[in-house]
């Protein structure tokens, strides 16, 4: 069975999809009969290269095209022999199994010597030349340098960088573009329907997403669709043979880090993920939305590759998060690509990016105090003091009483219910300024993480910070115990130790100060030891 893409081949030059400045250029030299005698077709595979070359050299010896016409007849016998694979004046060489310099010599520049045994142009059309080898492409230049008159030499490649500059200054260039799905999901449709099919406008856009602009692989994807047997293709028919996209989840999330709301992104995520979904493709498809919803946000309107409904909500996302947030997003997203997690808990990576996108920490200090109102002067002092005493906390809401201190004369006072008073002085009287901002055994049981952190930063630090070990927190002072005295030097240098002060801050946060000290091998295992045992713990 013959597959759809070479099936529904271009059969002319109005029948390829985009690629209209390459079009328009070679129909007009067709047209004036002014067609170079080199051309180097560049692009991403599956967007026309060999096709549109095809139907040049098809073209070019059509016996019915005529000064002023571009387009091949199909009819006379030189296109129908083209068609069938049997017209010996258009010479194929695939350049990724013949790199050899002789495979060059006998194949293309004695060949091209000879005229055309049929037709007007014998065209050489050279696929992935930029597999050739260096001798190969020395020994081609004079022939495209100085070629027959009868010669046309078509170099199609996916990689235009690997083309020396003397082979590629000799030809004319063409760049070749991806395939939009504005353009690409009406043609699968239309070749869904000519097999005898109907297919969901959903199933279309999904494979236009995941055949990444490339037309033979959307068409080799619709390909397997149409092999399931069902003469409707549904989202969940498809779903058999296609990747499932995330599209729901993705919104979702990126809804709920538009509003700031981290504890609804991290539960969908954590969701997804027990419902035995994968992290990797759902990081893939968050860093596309979320770079739409960053152009959203610049006042890009093209999002063609997404349903109305999504469409509307990507844009609600990008008014809100703005451009800042998403190019932070963004980078998060690309950071927790590359990370690596523990396979029980893949989601970290994502989950801290979210996180950091939520700007949890920002808004947390944006959050205004209640702010007594201030005492009168002619309230007398010992009353005027007690507001003074009183932290400022959210969720304490102040009386407001008024007291006649004289017939006209009203004074306004505010203060919190006697209990609450009670409560936070008592509270006041026990913290003390030395209270660490968060217990040693958090730190120590994350330690690890954040040595994991610095690594990405300085690869050299983690074998100091193997050697360290967190004692004691004393406010926002870290101090870690070296067994060495170089390692304590080296993270007194503010280098290393603004590297590990952002580790500790990225993983537990909150912003610290660390202070290395030099601890004998013994004397540091013995503070271990106690910090073990006060837990109720032994080692080993």
């Amino acid at each position: 069975m013959e597959t759809l893409y070479r099936k529904y081949r271009p059969q002319s030059f109005s029948d390829v999809a985009e690629q209209e400045h390459v079009l328009r250029t070679i129909q007009q030299q067709l047209a004036k009969n002014t067609v170079a005698h080199a051309y180097l077709f560049s692009g991403p595979r599956g967007t026309g290269k060999t096709t549109i070359a095809r139907l040049l050299a098809k073209a070019l010896n059509c016996e019915a095209r005529v000064d002023g016409v571009s387009e091949p007849c199909n009819t006379c016998s030189s296109c129908t022999d083209f068609a069938s694979g049997r017209f010996m004046s258009c010479i194929e060489i695939d350049a990724a199994s013949q790199t050899g310099v002789d495979n060059v010599r006998d194949n293309i520049i004695e060949n091209a010597r000879f005229a055309p045994s049929r037709g007007k142009f014998k065209v050489f059309i050279l696929d992935e030349v930029h597999m050739l080898s260096g001798s190969s492409f020395n020994a081609l230049l004079k022939t495209l340098e100085e070629p027959p008159a009868h010669a046309i030499f078509i170099l199609a490649t996916t990689e235009l960088h690997k083309i020396p500059a003397t082979i590629a200054s000799r030809c004319q260039r063409f760049e070749f573009h991806r395939v939009p799905p504005v353009v690409m999901m009406p043609r699968l449709k239309k070749i869904a329907e000519a097999e005898g099919f109907t297919i969901d406008d959903d199933v279309l856009a999904q494979i236009s997403r995941l055949s990444e602009g490339c037309l033979r692989d959307a068409e080799s994807l619709l390909g397997q669709v149409l092999a399931l047997g069902e003469r409707s293709i549904t989202l969940a028919v498809a779903s058999l043979v296609l990747p499932m996209t995330n599209i729901a989840v993705v919104t979702d999330v990126v809804d709920a880090v538009a509003k700031h709301d981290a504890q609804e992104a991290l539960k969908i995520v954590g969701t997804f993920v027990s419902d035995g979904g994968s992290v990797k493709h759902l990081i893939e498809e968050l860093l596309e939305y979320v770079r739409t919803v960053m152009f959203a946000a610049l006042g890009d309107t093209t999002m063609d590759a997404y349903d109305a409904k999504t469409i509307e909500r990507l844009r609600a996302a990008g008014s809100m998060m703005g451009i800042a947030r998403s190019q932070k997003f963004l980078d998060g997203l690309l950071a927790a690509r590359t990370r690596s997690s523990l396979p029980a808990i893949p989601q970290i990576p994502l989950e801290i990016a979210i996180l950091d996108a939520c700007d949890v920490r920002s808004v947390a200090a944006s959050i205004a105090p209640i702010t007594p109102i201030a005492a009168s002067p002619i309230i007398p002092p010992a009353q005027a003091l007690v507001p003074s005493v009183i932290p400022a906390q959210a969720g304490i809401h102040p009386l407001v009483v008024e007291v006649q201190a004289a017939p006209d004369v009203p004074i306004r006072y505010d203060f919190a219910p006697i209990q609450q008073i009670e409560s936070l002085v008592a509270d006041a009287a026990v913290a003390s300024p030395d209270a660490p901002l968060f217990p040693l055994e958090d730190l120590v049981n994350k330690w690890e993480r954040c040595i994991a952190v610095t690594a990405e930063d300085n690869i050299a630090l983690p074998l100091v910070l193997r050697g360290a070990v967190p004692s004691r927190i004393e406010g926002n002072t870290v101090t870690l115990n070296c067994a060495y005295v170089f390692h304590a030097d080296a993270l007194k240098e503010a280098k290393a130790k603004k590297i590990v002060e952002d580790a500790i801050e990225k993983i537990l946060l909150h912003r610290v100060n660390i202070v290395s000290v030099h601890v004998p091998a013994k004397a540091n295992t013995d503070a271990v030891t106690d910090f073990i045992s006060g837990l109720g713990g032994a080692i080993a």
